[in-house]
Parts: structure tokens; sequence; C-alpha cells
């Protein structure tokens, strides 16, 4: 059985079994009372696109998504101390084998800074007079081939462990979240933890063709306006949308087909 959590921007799980019954297990019945028949009227004629004619993009959450996901934030991290130190733990415990990768890519950069500072300094001598070897002016190196290493090493620590990073952080935050309200009961949430998010999530029985749900919460209903008929029996693949990131999708495949443990933070 796998776990599938779902928002706008949620933390996805799969978790791995091995119990001979799921193979049986039923899916959610599609049962429909007077309350779901008013709720599948109104689905539709659901429209997803907003009919707001003006929307500020600095509040969309694609836009949060892909600053989320950006070089600019990385860069960011490596600007800032604290940042870099808790990236580099992270690294350090759950993604070691990318640990000689980021330190890699530090010491290109550095190399490079070495480099353009050479380089000002010979750019910025001048000649002295009666010695004709002072008047030919230096010339800088840019050194090209290790702006390729550093980019190339930045783009690998872009692609899959930023994302790990982030997913990471996101996951803390659900589990603190969650704690407080077994151990506390119910809570008011603060800046940070999304309200209700260990209600909203769907099970998938991947031992049917397709990994099809076979079960979803209230929570999940209303958060994502898909109702019964709508979900069970689908594979999740229909909550994907065209800025869903491809190698996040490729990377809980690889998970559900090893039945491994997994999280993602995905934009729907």
């Amino acid at each position: 059985m796998s776990g599938y959590g779902s928002s706008d921007n949620d933390t996805y799980v799969t978790r791995p079994t091995t119990a001979s019954s799921l193979a049986e297990t039923p899916m959610q019945e599609r049962h429909m009372d007077e309350e779901d028949l008013k709720l599948n009227a109104l689905l539709e004629d659901y429209d997803l696109e907003t009919t707001v004619e003006e929307v500020d993009e600095t509040d969309s959450l694609e836009v949060f998504a892909e600053l989320l996901f950006s070089g600019e934030h990385l860069k960011s991290i490596f600007h800032d101390t604290s940042s870099l130190l808790s990236f580099t733990a992270f690294l350090s415990e759950h993604r070691p084998r990318s640990l000689p990768i980021l330190v890699y890519y530090l010491d290109t950069i550095k190399a490079l800074r070495a480099f353009r500072y050479a380089n000002a300094i010979a750019e910025g001598l001048g000649s002295i007079p009666g010695l004709d070897f002072t008047s030919t002016p230096a010339k800088s190196d840019p050194n090209p081939l290790i702006e390729t290493k550093a980019q190339q090493s930045f783009n690998l620590l872009l692609q899959e462990d930023l994302p790990a990073y982030v997913t990471h952080m996101y996951v803390q935050v659900a589990k603190s979240s969650m704690i407080k309200r077994v151990t506390m009961g119910t809570i008011t949430s603060t800046q940070g933890e999304p309200e209700g998010l260990a209600e909203v999530f769907c099970l998938t029985e991947p031992t049917r063709p397709d990994n099809p749900i076979v079960f979803v919460s209230e929570a999940f209903h209303q958060l994502t306006q898909y109702g019964v008929n709508k979900t069970i029996g689908r594979n999740c693949r229909f909550l994907q949308g065209p800025k869903t990131n491809a190698a996040s999708v490729r990377r809980l495949r690889r998970a559900v087909e090893a039945g491994s443990e997994h999280c993602e933070v995905i934009l729907n």
C-alpha cells in the first residue's frame, strides 16, 4: 500500500508493505448521498481557472513553487552561512553521495574568484616610464573550463538535492504539526504549519494495474474539489499539472516500483 497526500504544493509519501491481503483491498465505495449529488452537480460546471481578471503573481502558488526550486534559491542558500550549514548537514545525513559534489562546486567557485582577483590585478598593472616590458598590458584569462565544471556541478545539486532538501524541510514542519495535534489536541496553526495537512490524503493500491486510488479522505475532497466518483479507481497522475516537475514524478515512480519510502513536494 502506498500513501499519497495532495494539495497545491504538498508532500507525497509512499510506504512499502509486505501484507499479502492488500491485493484484495476493496476500493472505497462510491455511495453518494443527497449532499454528494449536489456537490457533483456543482463540480460539473466547476472551472479550475480563476475568474479574477487581474491576479497578483507574487501571491501565486505556482510562482512561489518556481522560486522555491529555482537556481536563485539555491544560490541564496550558498550565500547565507547558516543556510549553507543546514544544507550541508542535510546532505551529510541523508544524501552523503552528493556531499562531494557540493564540495567540488564550492571549490570551483573559489577557483573562479581567485582567477577573477588575479585578472583584476593583472589588468590594473600600470606601465613604468623607461621600462618597455611594463608597457604591454596583461591579458585576462576567463578560464571557461572551470566555469563549465562549476555550472555542471551546480545543475546536479539543483535538479536532485535542492528538491530533496526542500521536501525534507516541509516534512519536518508537517511532522511537527501532526505531533502537536496528536499530543496536544486541536491547536491554532502557526505560520508555516498548514492547517489540516494531516487530514488531506489518499491511498493507492500498487498491486493492482496502474496503482489506482482506493480511498480518499473527506479533507482531500474539500481541498481538491474532486468527488469520490472522480478519484476512486484512477491513478494519482491526474492530479499533475503543466508545471509539475517531471524529475519529481520520475523519482516517485522509481520509489513505487521499488516499494520504498519516498517523499516529494510537487506542484499539482
